[in-house]
């Protein structure tokens, strides 16, 4: 299966500073000493006053554990994400508020969210009506991180609510963290139902809502942010990010049909003659895209054993269920019964 946002051990992660803005007045509010929590994660109070400016991703992860820690708040990350408004996301938001619609905010977040943040993906998984979306670090010597899931959730849940009010709530929210004290917070929070010790950090939407009119579109904004999201992500240099764009969309709209490059590239608002000479030029076909899509998201439908294989077959994209079983037997090297017989999908 192909893979995007491999670590590189010589780059550590980055994210952009404007996703600590406010950080030093909610510490204060909670009785803390900024001055002794910045130190402890080796950054500057200065370096956050910049959006601009890039952080550590690691010592941004360890100034909102020591936050919580030294306040005596184990929630920190859930208040501070709960307060967090997308335009104080910096040039990430402001791309979020200025597109047209709530799917369109989404896709600008997804294309350029490696100029926001680097080593971490923010992707989408459909089921049926529902969408998940789904974010995690993928560097592994990032541990200590749950705060960082926390607050992260709840920015991109303030995403929607700025296009569906502010009641609007997701239908599930899932950690990969073990459940904390006081994790009836979460669910206040969130105003769902909340789920720990999960493979990834994600929550559940419907996919009718991504139509939604965002209330504040500005093209104009919307064409100078990007330009800086543009230059900071081909800066970052990591050929598998547009792999990792394209696989997301592809499993976000396989269903009755299968998109086409060109179906593709209009969702990304590039011709196709430019997408193909992007991954020609990184060795990769659509073909190998769609492929591994595919098959990412067959494991996942697997996982639940009340989805009948025709479903599984038919939200893949595939007219009979012949033809899934053909793929699922290459890519596993057994057929689709016999996988979910022995679950191992669990090993």
């Amino acid at each position: 299966m192909l893979e995007g946002g491999e670590a590189r051990p010589h780059a550590p992660p980055k994210v952009l500073a404007s996703a600590a803005n406010g950080v030093i007045e909610l510490i204060q509010r909670k009785g803390g000493c900024a001055e002794a929590i910045f130190a402890s994660a080796s950054i500057r109070m200065s370096d956050v006053g910049c959006p601009t400016n890039e952080l550590n991703l690691h010592q941004y992860c360890t100034l909102f554990e020591q936050a919580a820690r030294q306040t005596g708040n184990d929630n920190f990350g859930l208040e501070f994400g709960a307060q967090f408004q997308p335009k104080e996301l910096g040039p990430l938001g402001y791309a979020a508020i200025s597109s047209p619609t709530l799917g369109a905010a989404l896709r600008n977040v997804e294309a350029y969210f490696p100029a926001h943040q680097g080593q971490s993906t923010f992707s989408f998984i459909p089921e049926g009506d529902i969408v998940w979306l789904s974010y995690q670090i993928t560097d592994p010597r990032i541990a200590d991180r749950r705060q960082d899931a926390e607050l992260s959730l709840g920015m991109f849940c303030n995403i929607f609510r700025q296009a569906l009010g502010k009641n609007w709530a997701p239908l599930e929210v899932r950690f990969e963290h073990s459940k904390p004290d006081g994790a009836s917070d979460h669910s206040r929070y969130f105003n769902a139902p909340v789920q720990f010790g999960r493979r990834t950090n994600a929550f559940a939407f419907r996919r009718d809502v991504l139509g939604s009119k965002m209330p504040e579109p500005d093209p104009y904004l919307f064409a100078i942010i990007e330009a800086l999201l543009r230059s900071r992500r081909d800066f970052a240099g990591d050929p598998q990010d547009i792999v990792s764009i394209l696989r997301n969309q592809v499993k976000m709209h396989l269903g009755e049909r299968t998109p086409s490059m060109t179906d593709i590239s209009v969702i990304l608002g590039m011709s196709s003659a430019t997408l193909q000479r992007q991954l020609k030029e990184i060795g990769v076909t659509y073909n190998d895209i769609l492929r591994s899509a595919r098959e990412e998201l067959a494991l996942h439908y697997m996982k639940n054993s009340d989805m009948p294989l025709t479903d599984v077959a038919l939200n893949l994209g595939y007219s009979e269920l012949s033809a899934f079983s053909r793929a699922f037997r290459n890519w596993t090297g057994m057929s689709p019964h016999r996988f979910r017989r022995i679950g191992a999908f669990s090993k």
